[in-house]
């Protein structure tokens, strides 16, 4: 991702702050502003027309006194939840962002379905639902997309040390669609258990990388092995059709 931003003209210095930022005399709108910022290339100094402020979120739940209810959180203010999202307190759940991360409205979805069937619709669930192995995926909407679904290859082999964990890895300059498009900068990479053959986790840097890394999640929500995938008669030329040749670089 860093190479394409790159690519794009956009400049990415890391272990840098920001020193200043002040108003400019210029009558450019793209020069209004000036900022200064410290880091291993010194102190450069950049002009623009807007600064993105994205310092993050932090929760405000030191004002509900939730002491008082017997209502645990983190040192950071996260409330603590089970497996079910229910509190240290029986009688209370919670939901969403307000119990840590990862913070993504698809998750707070999710968190809703789990907790009306639990308390509303018990008679159709004869064990609870819980949050116990749930396939979360995330999309990074630059250009082109970032998607994940699943374990890293990392987690994986920390997550199961005795598998024989499998990785493979294409050039998104492999798939045909890509290529008519003329965006083919990016790759995908898959994580696998041999002996099960059953897909672990999915990474797609690529066009419309979350449409392809959804394709994916839906067969790992399915159990089916990576070789369903394989086989299976994709549409030509379309995206999911780079899921055919993916799996042919297994290391």
């Amino acid at each position: 991702m860093l190479k394409i931003l790159k690519q794009d003209g956009i400049s990415v210095l890391l272990k840098t702050s920001l020193k200043e930022v002040s108003a400019t005399d210029s009558t450019d709108p793209a020069k209004a502003i000036s900022a200064t910022a410290s880091g291993p290339e010194g102190t450069p100094q950049f002009t623009g027309s807007h600064i993105l402020f994205a310092a993050g979120r932090v929760p405000n739940t030191k004002a509900l006194n939730l002491d008082a209810a017997g209502i645990k959180t983190t040192s950071r203010g996260h409330i603590v939840v089970d497996e079910t999202l229910q509190t240290s307190n029986p009688r209370v759940w919670a939901l969403g962002d307000v119990k840590g991360p990862p913070a993504f409205t698809h998750v707070s979805y999710d968190d809703f379905r789990l907790l009306q069937g639990n308390l509303l619709e018990k008679d159709s669930h004869p064990t609870a639902m819980t949050t116990v192995d749930r396939i979360l995926p995330y999309v990074v909407y630059t250009d082109p997309q970032l998607a994940h679904v699943g374990l890293h290859e990392k987690e994986a082999r920390e997550k199961y040390p005795s598998a024989k964990i499998q990785v493979t890895r294409m050039p998104m300059a492999y798939v045909a669609r890509a290529l008519e498009t003329d965006e083919s900068r990016g790759m995908m990479k898959a994580i696998i258990d041999a002996e099960s053959q059953k897909i672990l986790g999915f990474t797609c840097l690529g066009l419309e990388g979350g449409e392809i890394m959804s394709v994916v999640q839906m067969a790992m929500i399915a159990g089916s092995k990576w070789t369903a995938l394989r086989d299976a008669v994709w549409a030509h030329p379309s995206l999911a059709e780079s899921l055919n040749n993916v799996w042919g670089m297994l290391e």
